[in-house]
């Protein structure tokens, strides 16, 4: 199940829901970001993480863990 926009009809829908107004030029890179943005919340989501874990407040890829 996915709740990210998929078909141009989709990202015009979701853009006019929000205001602003998308050229047509821009929709491959929507999809492609939409797309990124779905394996990453597909990630997060699939961590098991205990309730007593500290927020992390910043999140920095280059950081060492």
């Amino acid at each position: 199940m996915s709740g990210f926009a998929r078909t141009d009809a989709e990202i015009a829908l979701l853009a006019r829901h929000c205001g602003v107004t998308v050229d047509g030029a821009c929709l491959p890179g929507m999809r492609e970001n939409l797309a990124l943005l779905e394996r990453y919340a597909a990630l997060v989501e699939g961590l098991e993480l205990d309730d007593r874990e500290e927020a992390a407040f910043t999140y920095d890829p280059g950081a060492e863990a």
